[in-house]
């Protein structure tokens, strides 16, 4: 989908312009505003190389209605996938199609660990196919979860394309604080997220699974992805 198909829709829904802006994570985009005091930015790929839009607000508890009808009226203009479609399509492709899907997945990766999320990425991050690890890394590197960094480090090490093990050495450093090596021989902490009564949590992916948003920061209270693959 282009910039000027979303333009289109965005007149249709009396947004107006208001230019384009960089995002840390996502790169440049497009920019509109609403009467009901919301802000829809419209990302056509960059660091996560699909076509998507944020619906997000400086008071989000205040406009929930409005970021819920602007995001359903996209899901009605475009074909839009949420986390659990993009799971899905990992899970039952190959090949061009598992990348695709994977690169949805880091557009829409939940804030918080996903066990369904862990058990498509971590796999992929050796896969015999190097775009297929490659789309694994940016799910990761968007992700930003500390249960990755273990199949990380491991990955980094056995990775032949070397500007992909040293992206993978660089994530596991920015997250670990150490190098891949000293990281793998410390003991490991890494356990499950349990719950205040020490049951396993419920899986994120499954609460967030029809809705494909996150909120990595304050103001970014809704995601709409928005891909035609």
């Amino acid at each position: 989908m282009s910039q000027a198909e979303f333009a289109q829709f965005a007149s249709r829904e009396g947004w107006w312009y208001s230019g384009s802006q960089e995002h840390e994570w996502f790169g440049s985009a497009h920019t509109w505003d609403t009467v009901e005091g919301l802000v829809v930015r419209f990302y056509t790929g960059g660091p996560v190389p699909v076509p998507f839009a944020e619906v997000s607000a400086d008071e989000p508890e205040m406009c929930q209605r409005a970021m819920a009808d602007a995001e359903a009226a996209a899901v009605r203009a475009f074909p839009c996938f949420s986390v659990a479609d993009c799971l899905d399509l990992a899970r039952g492709s190959s090949g061009g199609a598992t990348v695709r899907a994977l690169n949805g997945l880091a557009a829409v990766v939940p804030d918080r660990y996903s066990r369904a999320v862990g058990e498509v990425v971590i796999p992929a991050l050796f896969a015999p196919e190097a775009m297929v690890r490659s789309a694994a890394l940016r799910v990761v590197r968007m992700a930003a979860w500390p249960e990755f960094v273990r199949p990380l480090a491991a990955a980094a090490l056995t990775e032949p394309d070397e500007e992909a093990a040293c992206l993978a050495r660089d994530i596991v450093a920015g997250l670990s604080g150490a190098d891949v090596l000293t990281f793998l021989v410390r003991p490991s902490a890494d356990k499950e997220p349990t719950t205040d009564t020490g049951h396993r949590s419920d899986d994120d992916a499954q609460r967030s699974a029809g809705q494909g948003r996150r909120s990595r920061k304050p103001g970014s209270a809704q995601e709409i992805f928005v891909w035609t693959p």
